[in-house]
């Protein structure tokens, strides 16, 4: 055939393959759903998912923006459209694996689990080292008692390559613990539950020393040892931060969502997390009493206690003389030295039996030295919850402080216990250990208190006293110069510089 036939073939061939494509692009809108019904969702998500639509109908080839109208249906909690719209993204990304892993959440949110498992070991033939995918058949098989392949999707998931957790402009950075630690707990729980308890400890013990802040390393350590199992209830667990699921919390409008992956996030150490997924759930939720609870608890709890009195008073308008908006408001009251006020408040609040109204009351009263009424408020909230750790630690103190040493490492060790990352309770236990000369264990809680809270003065001040007893003068020196840093009015730390220093000879690297 001369030159121009073939080039007119050619022409004739690309025209037809375009007629095509675009005969396919036409079939392919027609293919997706019209739009759920609505009218359920609060304005800000009816439009979130309008837009969203709108933008998939513009681009009906493109995997992305019919991925993301997947998403804005998952973000207002309307999971069966999502699930199909996502079936349609894999339809035009079937080699990447990320709308199938995207389906797969929802199917496993929604307990569809073989579903789930089967659209998760796509994802993994797609990407082999999709970490996730791998954790999650690696959960679903340990729930159902397939101990070897849970065995063998945890070690997939711990050998995967490590990927940043999601960020937003607000949060540049994230606080989570890696992806590989959880894996590891798994490794260990598969080891317990085949009865290798010694295998299971050596595991754990390795894994709490790798990340020192993962709480549950500590907590499934005390299980499998038995340490502690009946005066210790049962932890949240918090699950490992998946980029797929906060991309689409992000997005989110919901009061639901925002809130409770806000909780998720504190319980984890994330307080950016928390903090942004808190705000915006005020910002399309300005009027909702949970909302500004949560938001009031946040602020609270991160020092700004006068910001937080006012989101209380904006919730006292909406819902007046609740009972937990009395608590923390007594609480912030306490927080700004208002302590009057917050008696008075926090009594109002103990007319209903409740154990952080009387816990509150309590550590009002021993601010204003009425130490003996403050015991008798821990006590009652003892025997409301037996497991409010505060309570314990506060009647621990009171204890310790009259030299009563025995009872009081008796309630802080329970107190520990009860919430394994609770840096002043560890930081607490270690002084009284100090008192009753138990160095080694002291030194070992102390150590467990700085590595939970790094920017607590107390416990290194307290660190360095069980380290001066143990005649480590220089890292004592260090670890009073670091609650100095820390706290540069902390008195104590100061006193105990200045005698380590007198104590030391003029060549000592502990004088300054």
């Amino acid at each position: 055939m001369p030159w121009a036939g073939l080039l007119i073939a050619a022409v004739v061939v690309m025209a037809a393959w375009w007629g095509a494509g675009m005969l396919a692009r036409r079939a392919f809108v027609a293919t997706l759903p019209p739009v759920a019904d609505l009218s359920a969702l609060p304005e800000p998500a009816r439009l979130h998912v309008t837009e969203a639509a709108a933008a998939a109908r513009a681009n009906p080839g493109s995997a992305e923006a019919v991925g993301a109208f997947g998403r804005a249906y998952q973000a207002s909690l309307m999971s069966a459209a999502a699930m199909d719209v996502y079936a349609l993204a894999e339809q035009l990304d079937t080699a990447g694996g990320t709308w199938t892993y995207a389906r797969a959440l929802v199917l496993e949110e929604r307990g569809q689990q073989a579903e789930a498992g089967e659209a998760l070991a796509r994802v993994t033939r797609a990407q082999p080292t999709h970490g996730m995918a791998w954790f999650r058949i690696a959960e679903m098989a340990f729930k159902r008692g397939d101990l070897d392949e849970a065995e063998r999707a945890y070690r997939r998931a711990a050998e995967a390559p490590a990927v940043s957790a999601y960020v937003v402009a607000e949060v540049p950075a994230r606080q989570v613990v890696p992806l590989a630690a959880y894996a590891r707990l798994g490794l260990a729980r598969v080891s317990a539950e085949r009865g290798r308890t010694a295998e299971a400890v050596a595991q754990l013990e390795a894994l709490a020393a790798a990340y020192p802040s993962f709480g549950p390393a500590r907590t499934m350590r005390m299980q499998v040892q038995g340490t502690g199992d009946d005066v210790m209830p049962a932890r949240a667990y918090v699950p490992p931060s998946d980029p797929d699921v906060d991309v689409v919390v992000a997005q989110s409008r919901m009061r639901d969502m925002l809130l409770k992956h806000a909780a998720m996030a504190a319980r984890g150490g994330d307080a950016a997390w928390r903090e942004y997924l808190v705000r915006r759930a005020l910002r399309f939720n300005p009027d909702d009493p949970n909302v500004l609870m949560e938001t009031a608890a946040l602020l609270q709890e991160t020092g700004r206690s006068a910001e937080a009195l006012e989101y209380l008073r904006r919730h006292q308008r909406l819902v007046p003389d609740d009972h937990h908006a009395l608590v923390e408001e007594g609480r912030s009251l306490s927080s700004l030295g208002r302590y009057d006020e917050a008696e008075a408040v926090l009594r109002r609040a103990t007319r209903v039996r409740d154990a952080a109204a009387e816990y509150n009351l309590g550590s009002v009263l021993d601010r204003q030295g009425k130490t003996d009424e403050a015991r008798e408020h821990y006590e009652r909230a003892l025997s409301i919850d037996p497991f409010h750790a505060r309570s314990m630690n506060n009647l621990g103190v009171w204890l310790d402080r009259r030299g009563r040493s025995t009872e009081a490492i008796g309630w802080l060790e329970r107190a520990v216990r009860a919430a394994p990352d609770y840096a002043e309770a560890y930081s607490n236990l270690g002084s009284a250990y100090i008192g009753a000369r138990r160095g080694p264990d002291a030194l070992r809680v102390l150590e467990m208190a700085v590595a939970l809270a790094p920017e607590m003065a107390d416990g290194h001040n307290n660190l360095g006293i069980a380290l001066a007893q143990a005649g480590r003068l220089r890292e004592a020196a260090t670890r009073f110069q670091t609650a100095l840093a820390l706290d540069p009015g902390h008195a104590n730390a100061r006193r105990n510089l200045d005698r380590l220093a007198a104590m030391a000879g003029p060549g000592s690297p502990v004088r300054r």
